[in-house]
């Protein structure tokens, strides 16, 4: 034990240390590096990351209208049952009520 780690996770930590520390710089393609930007491959990829977002966006803006359509009906069916109740002269059931009696 080295410092009150076990030998293997001691090992570990140091070889993890020495492989940040003689790290390369990562080698970038055409694209990344700013290579020209009328080239083909370049053109390709941005077409290909706009497509990517609009769909991640369409995804998106989907679920957000699909929540805003359920608060609206579940505030449209709560006024709902208040008129009905309002009307029938009723009072709540405990099935109904938000608390149980005490």
């Amino acid at each position: 034990m080295i410092w009150g780690f076990p030998l293997q996770l001691t090992l570990a930590i140091l070889i993890g240390a020495a492989w940040l520390l003689v790290a390369q710089p990562a080698l970038a393609c055409s694209v990344c590096f700013g290579g020209d930007p009328s080239a083909s491959m370049n053109q390709g990829v941005r077409a290909g990351m706009l497509i990517l977002m609009g769909v991640i966006g369409g995804v998106l803006a989907a679920l957000a209208s699909l929540f805003l359509f359920w608060m609206r009906r579940a505030a449209r069916l709560a006024a709902q049952s208040d008129d009905a109740e309002k009307a029938s002269g009723a009072t709540p059931s405990a099935a109904q009520a938000p608390f149980p009696p005490a």
